[in-house]
């Protein structure tokens, strides 16, 4: 399981979150650590929060957009 999860919600699902990949690019030591899920806007946040929960990460990193700032603001409440 991963101590670090890097999440976004992509406005499409074929689209990439370079952010994230920028992030765990320059992770250093802690890189072997750190996972990335990207999900698509569409998805519903708890069932997100429930796939980012299921790894038991210590620490989640969460790109935030225009396009996915509701979707995030709720699925940061859902984890607190």
């Amino acid at each position: 399981m991963p101590d670090i999860v890097l999440t976004t919600f992509n406005a499409r699902y074929h689209h990439s979150a370079f952010g994230l990949r920028y992030l765990l690019a320059n992770m250093g030591e802690l890189r072997g650590d750190t996972q990335i899920l990207e999900f698509g806007l569409s998805e519903n946040p708890l069932d997100v929060m429930d796939q980012i929960l299921a790894r038991e990460p210590r620490i989640v990193g969460l790109g935030v957009y225009i396009w996915n700032v509701e979707a995030s603001t709720q699925l940061v409440a859902n984890l607190k």
